[in-house]
Parts: C-alpha cells; structure tokens; sequence
C-alpha cells in the first residue's frame, strides 16, 4: 500500500484533509511485541466490532472508524492498496460523516530515525533494496509510486538500524598487536546479529526466525597510519529467511565485502561500511549496504 494507494496524490489529499490515519505494525502486538495493554485492547475491540458487523476484518486490513471509536468501514489489504478501490471508500465516507475539512494535524517526519544510544555505542544503518539486471548490471527497482502497479515489495528499499554498545564493539577488533597484514575473524556472534538482518523486503521481519546456516567475516589490515588502521572486510553468509511467518526453504546467499576504520589505541571504531556482492534471495537479485552514523 505504501507504494501504490498510499503514495497516491488523490488519496494523500482526502486523508490529510478529512482524516487522521494510524498505522501498526502486527508484529509489535505479538505476545513478544512492544504495544501497550490499551492499545492492545483498543486493535481487538475494533477488530471485533467490524467481525460482528459482518464486514471485512483481519490483521490487514483498512478500518475506518469515527471520532467517537465506531468501527464503520473496512477493506482487505488486497483490495485497499488498489488506487481505485481505496478513493472511492474514502470518499463515501467523506460523504457519509462530513467531517470538517483541515489541515493535516502531524508534520511529515522520518519513519526511520536514529536510536537513542549511550556514548561511544557503534550505531550501523542498514538499507536493503531488491535489484534488477538491466544490460548485464545489477539495479535498483525503479518504480512509479501512486500507481496501483507499483504495489509490490521491491518498490521501496528497507532501513533497519543496529547497536552495539562500546564493550561489544571491542569484539570487532584483533586482540593481537596491529601492523599492515594482520587478519582475523570477525566475533562470529557478534556479526550474527547484524547479519540476521540481510534480507530483501518481506513480509517477515522477524530476524528470530532466520536461520543463518554459514557465515564469516575476516578483516585484513591494508594501511596504518597516524595511529588509525583500515582493515578490508571480506565474507559470506548463506540463511534461511521465510518470506511470510513460516518454513518455506527460501535462502539468502552473498559474499560481503566493506572496510573498517579504527582506532588500536583507544579500541575505537571510527567508520564500518559492508555491503552485499551477488547478493540472491530465492535466486532473485538484492543487496544490503550498512554504515556506521555518528549520534545526531
């Protein structure tokens, strides 16, 4: 929806006019999730209210509800993210309840913002896009959002953002003494939990559940100078990552390769960048490139 129906113009104009729109992400009301008790209770009354109403109602799903909390309208996902079935549900509800037409009560903001983090922790920002060949080379997928077409899971790239606190980020360097050619393995646990989370767009983002079947990271040190190395990073990963919330034998396979930047002396990571190389998902092309991002 987010790249077809809710990146339309008609249907951007009736929400920020006549609406305000709320979405959850069902993963934050797992038994495990984030969602407080009151927002938990709020979802099922909802959901319930539109089941006895003999309407339409799921874990996707479109509810409109009034300022009061009535539940008087709701649309399947599949359907919704359709420009023209979504316009026209707006509209008759526009028609129906005749709000009183304003300006849109948030500002936009960044959905992906950087954490909040103690001092010195390493903050990664990781971006994972699906590619397409074009002409022999792999592209991003270029798509024309606000089209009910563009509704498909390679429209927008994904963003995640991974911490480790200073003592973690130790792990990350040689416990040996640094010179030009020296190399290691990177802390296999460590890594793990960054590379859980190379993976394409999905509706599955529960990095618990992939299953990392080979991984490594080794760094060799290239330069040192003015009290700074720069290692070259090179690796593999090959993991099992279920597209929906269940087995379905898909695999992400890549070589890695990036650099690090640090500090011998201090054990400070000053920069790490590390992308994918052929990255595949179920044989289909993507790739994942991660930063560190110094604290706003």
């Amino acid at each position: 929806m987010r790249a077809s129906s809710l990146s339309n113009g008609k249907v951007i104009e009736l929400l920020n006019r006549y609406f305000i729109p709320v979405y959850l992400s069902n993963e934050d009301f797992t038994k495990e999730g984030s969602a407080p008790p009151e927002e938990r209770k709020e979802r099922q009354r909802i959901y319930r209210e539109t089941l006895d109403a003999k309407r339409s109602a799921g874990s996707v799903h479109v509810y409109l509800v009034t300022p009061g909390g009535n539940a008087f309208d709701s649309m399947h996902v599949a359907e919704a993210y359709k420009v023209e079935k979504l316009v026209p549900m707006l509209e008759a509800a526009v028609k129906q309840h005749n709000p009183t037409m304003g300006r849109s009560l948030f500002p936009a903001t960044a959905q992906s913002r950087h954490p909040k983090t103690a001092s010195a922790a390493l903050v990664l920002h990781l971006v994972a896009r699906n590619l397409v060949k074009v002409d022999g080379a792999r592209v991003p997928v270029r798509t024309k959002l606000g089209e009910t077409r563009s509704a498909n899971w390679g429209s927008y790239p994904s963003e995640d953002w991974i911490v480790f606190s200073k003592e973690e980020t130790k792990k990350l360097l040689p416990s040996e003494r640094v010179e030009k050619g020296l190399t290691w393995e990177l802390d296999a646990d460590l890594t793990g939990r960054l590379l859980v989370h190379f993976y394409p767009t999905t509706e599955n983002n529960d990095v618990s559940k992939n299953k990392i079947q080979k991984q490594q990271l080794k760094a060799a040190v290239i330069s040192f100078e003015n009290g700074v190395a720069r290692a070259k990073l090179t690796g593999h990963l090959t993991m099992e990552h279920w597209f929906y919330h269940k087995a379905d034998g898909n695999t992400v396979d890549t070589r890695l390769v990036g650099y690090l930047d640090f500090e011998p002396a201090s054990l400070r990571v000053r920069t790490l960048r590390l992308i994918t190389e052929d990255a595949t998902y179920n044989r289909r092309p993507f790739g994942v490139a991660v930063s560190s991002v110094e604290s706003p």
